[in-house]
């Protein structure tokens, strides 16, 4: 029940009504153990306490906190461990009623889908190559500087680094030069400006040559 919004963010189909249904078969099959109710419900309680902290534990932290490129990149693995649980329940007597998988699902495809859109905007997701990660920055410094080094130069940048056939990675430089220009702690001056446009075109060449 707790993993079961996951499964549909990775492309499972989950029945709004899964939690009220699941509880409802869940008692109907507890009702022939010799266990009394109130026990049931107690266990039950707490195994939800218990897997809502793993899960806040597993993916929350872990993307809200990681720092290094391996401990964001593990967010793809988390996701695959969770998948795995949402495919499980697609065959169990009970969660096959309320989580389906579409006809064709991938589970190594959505993972992929799901953790990019995650990592995307700290520049790690699968398709962010390190010379679309440095364009990306690129683009922030032509949008934080536009007040220091003025509109023609920052237009200059933006012209030369922010196009791209791919509207995803067109989006992602736009973003970022918007997302730079409204930032009012991006606050450099003119020196530092000119060092970071020569320290990203000097990263997007060494990138093109590799």
């Amino acid at each position: 029940m707790v993993t079961a919004p996951i499964c549909g963010k990775l492309g499972l189909t989950v029945d709004p009504a899964l939690p009220d249904k699941v509880v409802d078969a869940f008692k109907t099959e507890t009702s022939a153990w010799s266990i009394a109710p109130k026990e049931v419900e107690r266990q039950q309680l707490a195994s939800i306490k218990r897997q809502s902290n793993v899960l806040k534990v597993d993916l929350e932290t872990a993307s809200a906190h990681a720092k290094t490129d391996a401990q964001l990149r593990q967010i793809g693995s988390i996701l695959r461990g969770y998948g795995r649980i949402c495919l499980n329940a697609t065959r169990d007597p009970i969660f096959s009623q309320v989580i389906t998988a579409p006809s064709g699902f991938d589970l190594d495809r959505a993972v992929t889908s799901t953790a990019d859109s995650m990592l995307e905007a700290g520049g790690l997701a699968s398709w962010q190559t390190p010379e679309i990660q440095s364009r990306g920055d690129m683009m922030m410094v032509a949008g934080a500087c536009r007040k220091r080094t003025g509109k023609a130069r920052s237009d200059a940048l933006v012209a030369e680094f922010g196009k791209s056939e791919s509207p995803r990675i067109r989006d992602y430089y736009l973003k970022g030069f918007d997302d730079a220009l409204n930032d009012p702690e991006l606050d450099f001056d003119v020196a530092q400006c000119n060092r970071l446009v020569t320290r990203y075109r000097a990263a997007i060449l060494k990138a093109r040559a590799r």
